[in-house]
């Protein structure tokens, strides 16, 4: 990672950290699971950022592999967790899906567990396979994620047509959905940023960009999806009042 990109990471982590408190209150107070998976799933992300960053701020080589290997252990649960919110929310009953949480959890584990023993501490050796386990481990879940939004949006959108369901929560599901799919383009992303690395033994100021502007994107739907603002919200229910008024005209 360039200098100074750093505190764009900063910045993310931080406020993943805020929207896991902010969820997790909300689990208190509804005592829903889903709130309460995705509050820990932002905390452990929101971690992993800010132990990425620490060897970039205090720059002591001894540092680099240490905080690099602490970050990348400590991002494992994230993945499961979202996996994990994916079937309680859409598939609860699904074997299907019960099968995607354990395999989530394997990739990572073996993947994170194999290539730290064959001393791949930092996780950059894309070459090996089982930094390729370790990928397909936390990028599937936010795949599945996004395939399941956008489908049960497709779905709002015909019950909305029926009056059972409002525009906000068919927009927040496509919110969902896209913000799945921007975390896949994120993994890809980091693809081309560690074969970059190693060839050039330094990483691209483009990725690097491309990857900022992906995650100040993803962090926006968040917030939309689950703390929207006032005006956001006062938008969609004027909008339903509106089509209720054309209807019974």
């Amino acid at each position: 990672m360039l200098d100074g990109a750093w505190i764009g990471e900063a910045i993310a982590g931080i406020i993943y950290l805020i929207i896991g408190c902010r969820l997790l209150r909300l689990a208190s107070r509804t005592g829903e699971r889903p709130e309460r998976l995705l509050s820990l799933m932002f905390f452990f992300s929101g971690a992993s950022y800010l132990l990425y960053i620490v060897p970039m701020v205090i720059t002591i080589d001894a540092l680099w592999t240490p905080f690099n290997f602490a970050g990348r252990a400590i991002y494992i649960p994230a993945p499961i967790l979202l996996a994990m919110f994916t079937r309680d929310v859409f598939r609860r009953d699904s074997r299907f899906s019960t099968c995607m949480v354990y395999v989530t959890a394997v990739l990572l584990v073996v993947g994170v567990g194999v290539s730290s023993m064959l001393g791949d501490w930092e996780g950059f050796s894309i070459e090996s396979p089982f930094f390729r386990l370790e990928w397909v481990g936390y990028t599937i879940p936010f795949a599945w994620a996004g395939l399941e939004a956008f489908a049960q949006y497709r779905s709002s959108l015909r019950r909305r047509r029926l009056g059972l369901c409002d525009r906000l929560v068919c927009n927040r599901l496509l919110l969902w959905s896209i913000w799945g799919a921007s975390q896949v383009v994120l993994s890809f992303l980091l693809l081309f940023m560690y074969a970059h690395y190693a060839i050039h033994n330094s990483f691209s100021a483009l990725y690097d960009g491309l990857t900022g502007v992906i995650e100040t994107f993803s962090l926006g739907l968040i917030f939309l999806v689950f703390f929207p603002p006032r005006f956001y919200q006062k938008f969609f229910s004027d909008s339903e009042r509106s089509e209720s008024s054309v209807e019974e005209n």
